[in-house]
């Protein structure tokens, strides 16, 4: 008897052929129990391992032991071409006809019948949005982890010019929405969604995303990618160029190069780095000061990764801007750490952003502040951020075109953002068309309303249509709902003032003199809504001496309009650099 006659004999076939099957079925098994499981990166590898190893001993196995009625016995090379034993193959065939049977199901199951994405209608996609990431780690202290991937994977795809990606605060507006992905897609403007998960397991991270065509619901692509925590910011941009590849969009020789990226960074740095950032989120004293205090610790650790420099001037600046600390005590910090992001990645957008804000708000530098801008935009030019101050700018210097531009923009990318909306009715105030502020404005009211700052803004446009009274619900909200912060306090003095009533507008002023730090520029305000415009001036001058970054308003702002004849006030603009 032939070598292959006694393997065809002892089943060695069959069970190599069962083996197969049924290992294909493990790992598909697999597979989707790591989707949802914390188990760590490796176990597929392992299980696949396994099955490898294991594939010689089932046919060794076969080949020395025999499957009888009596059990399973040892078997004997025979001499002679001996029938096959008819009860052994039977029951194989009906284990490998059960095992196809099931491959199949599942097969049929978890296969897409609808077909191949068809390439020109792939093609098409212009638009996306990530929904925010699932976290498989069922640990809430990760949150800020999770969080900082899905805006660092928003932040990688807005890199391609273009494709129009929605920002994070509008993604963010879809977590346990329950809305299904075409109505999803209808509401943003968008012709796909990314949906994704992250499992992190010690020093590894899977991150899972798919690709779903928003107009049809049908998944276009999906795919696993395990990663080194050193080396995520390589798995960012392996996502990213993944998902550009699929929608076949056209990608710039700089833009590929500024989605690959060679830096590895340590777990701990850039988990500060996140960390940190998050807190910056919350706008509140607490969490900002601990968010400037974590990113602090990533630079001391790791002083060559630029992103904690850009963050962490952003932070400082905006301390100053909602009077957590003085300007002039932060200015220096804020401008080393800017003009460092830029020094060590002059293509990260975030650091010309960071250097914006800080030339433009507390340096009063406001050509270099926009060619930062106009830097940041081109390597990112989806960047809500930057759209936003860029309009700011724009329009407090004047150029009230290009400011609703940039504003119209910023609303279109991100049109669940109250900063969206806040900028949109700015540019509108400022080119004094009040009716169409309001607007705006009210859609940002009607997206949070608990938001200080968005009652406060609103009333601006009402105070110059000459309804105070609004204007003073409005301006009394924000001063509740803020526990009583300066600048909206001083927004409740300039609205009781025009509407004369000066006996609470100066109890204001009494309630800001008495303030843990003197904040001139609010109490400007006040005393120009009483009509005391010299008082408001002396004010003003202090403020320009103490870097207040609200001191911008003064350009345009229809407020300070009472004051343009004067010549101490033309003198104060003066002293801005246009």
């Amino acid at each position: 008897m032939s070598f292959f006659t006694e393997l065809k004999r002892r089943h060695v076939y069959r069970v190599a052929v069962l083996y197969i099957i049924v290992s294909w079925l493990v790992l598909q098994v697999a597979d989707v129990f790591m989707s949802f499981l914390p188990l760590p990166a490796w176990t597929n590898n392992l299980i696949f391992l396994l099955l490898v190893l294991g594939f010689p001993l089932a046919l060794f196995f076969a080949w020395a032991f025999e499957l009888t009625p009596e059990g399973i016995k040892r078997d004997k090379p025979s001499a002679t071409e001996a029938p096959p034993d008819t009860a052994s193959r039977k029951k194989l065939d009906i284990l490998i006809f059960g095992a196809m049977v099931i491959a199949l199901g599942y097969f049929a199951f978890t296969h897409d019948w609808q077909g191949e994405p068809d390439q020109e209608e792939v093609a098409e996609i212009h638009s996306i949005v990530v929904l925010p990431l699932d976290n498989l780690m069922n640990d809430s202290e990760q949150a800020f982890f999770v969080d900082g991937m899905h805006e660092a994977l928003i932040t990688e795809l807005s890199k391609v010019a273009a494709l129009r990606v929605i920002s994070r605060t509008s993604a963010l507006h879809y977590r346990d929405s329950g809305k299904a992905i075409p109505e999803i897609a209808r509401e943003l403007g968008v012709d796909a969604i990314i949906e994704g998960s992250v499992l992190r397991s010690g020093k590894t991270v899977r991150v899972t995303a798919q690709l779903i065509d928003g107009r049809t619901d049908r998944h276009l692509w999906a795919d696993n990618f395990d990663y080194e925590l050193n080396d995520i910011l390589a798995l960012y941009g392996r996502v990213t160029r993944e998902i550009v590849d699929q929608i076949k969009i056209k990608v710039t020789a700089e833009e590929k190069a500024n989605l690959a990226s060679n830096r590895s960074v340590s777990p701990d740095v850039y988990e500060l780095y996140l960390k940190g950032s998050y807190l910056c989120h919350y706008w509140s004293q607490e969490d900002m000061q601990r968010g400037v205090e974590t990113l602090q610790q990533a630079i001391g650790l790791d002083p060559q990764y630029a992103p904690p420099y850009a963050t962490l001037a952003r932070c400082l600046q905006y301390q100053a801007f909602m009077d957590y600390v003085l300007p002039l005590d932060v200015v220096d910090r804020a401008r080393a750490a800017s003009e460092m992001a830029v020094k060590l990645d002059d293509n990260l957008a975030e650091a010309h952003l960071a250097r914006a804000g800080v030339l433009y708000y507390l340096e009063f530098q406001i050509k270099e502040a926009r060619q930062e801008l106009k830097r940041a935009l081109e390597l990112d030019p989806h960047h809500a951020p930057s759209l936003i101050h860029a309009s700011w700018l724009a329009g407090e210097t004047g150029r009230f075109e290009e400011a609703l531009d940039y504003a119209q923009r910023a609303v279109e990318i991100d049109p669940f953002s109250v900063a969206t909306h806040q900028a949109l009715g700015q540019q509108y105030y400022l080119a004094r068309k009040y009716d169409l502020a309001i607007t705006a404005m009210t859609n940002g009211v009607e997206i949070s309303r608990n938001d200080p700052s968005m009652k406060h803004y609103l009333a601006w446009p009402y105070e110059q249509n000459g309804m105070y009274e609004k204007a003073i619900e409005l301006n009394q909200s924000a001063v509740e709902l803020s526990n009583r912060a300066p600048v909206f306090l001083s927004g409740l003095g300039y609205s009781y003032g025009l509407a004369g009533q000066h006996e609470q507008a100066r109890q204001v002023l009494s309630e800001l003199k008495q303030a843990d730090h003197h904040l001139p520029y609010h109490l400007a305000v006040v005393y120009l809504g009483l009509g005391e415009y010299e008082q408001a001036i002396d004010w003003l001058e202090k403020a320009f001496e103490a870097r207040s970054g609200y001191m911008a308003y003064l350009h345009h702002g229809p407020k300070f309009d009472p004051l343009r004849n004067n010549q101490r006030f033309k003198n104060l603009l003066q002293r801005f650099e246009h």
